[in-house]
């Protein structure tokens, strides 16, 4: 009885210990649940950087070096090169920019569910969610070698699916975790401001058509 006191303490002790960041970036992709409990006590926001920087890096470089449509080298320079560093830099720095304020409205919705954790929680959790978006980048760059064929765009769409999925799975547990609250409110935290920002989008295009449509047919009047 003894002995199996001291190795459960033992395991429990070795459960709590700090993780290096491979086995950290592992764990959260293919142990989330107990990666995301063992951190949920003290998160390591540096580790959090780190993920989070590595993977706007890689992913920036593939939408600035791959195009989106098969064209010439020569092509490429002249016509796409500028214009993509500059869009890259820019969405780099917007999405800098919208993990604290997703950070912010993810602990504000969490506080107001109960939930008991803090902000840096919340910002490490979005940093090791994203980790999925580097596994795609490999089919992002299928698709674009069989952009001529039917594959290409199958293997980007599937992708892009998974990936989403992965993300939003890996959200919900890690907020769960962070906040000591259950599924459901963790999947009422991240739900609410996709369904707000689904809504603003629907709106804002309704808006649009509403402002072009007598233009349209002022252009184009009916028979």
């Amino acid at each position: 009885m003894v002995i199996d006191e001291q190795k459960f303490a033992s395991e429990e002790l070795k459960d709590q210990s700090v993780l290096g960041l491979a086995e950290l970036i592992y764990g959260v992709l293919f142990s989330p649940v107990r990666t995301f409990r063992r951190i949920s006590d003290n998160p390591p926001l540096f580790h959090g950087f780190l993920v989070f920087f590595g993977v706007l890096f890689l992913t920036t470089l593939t939408n600035i070096l791959v195009p989106s449509s098969i064209m010439t080298p020569t092509e490429l320079n002249l016509v796409l090169a500028r214009p993509r560093l500059l869009i890259g830099i820019m969405g780099a720095f917007l999405t800098l920019i919208g993990w604290f304020v997703q950070a912010g409205l993810f602990q504000l919705l969490a506080e107001f569910f109960g939930g008991k954790g803090r902000a840096m929680g919340v910002l490490t959790v979005l940093a090791l969610a994203r980790l999925p978006r580097v596994l795609m980048i490999p089919f992002y760059v299928l698709s674009y070698l069989l952009a001529d064929s039917y594959f290409g765009r199958f293997f980007i769409i599937a992708a892009s699916i998974i990936a989403f999925i992965w993300w939003a799975v890996l959200l919900v547990i890690g907020l769960r975790e962070i906040q000591l609250f259950s599924t459901a409110r963790a999947l009422a935290t991240l739900s609410i401001p996709l369904v707000i920002l689904g809504l603003t989008f629907i709106v804002f295009a309704m808006a649009l058509v509403g402002l072009v449509l007598p233009f349209i047919d002022g252009a184009f009047p009916l028979p």
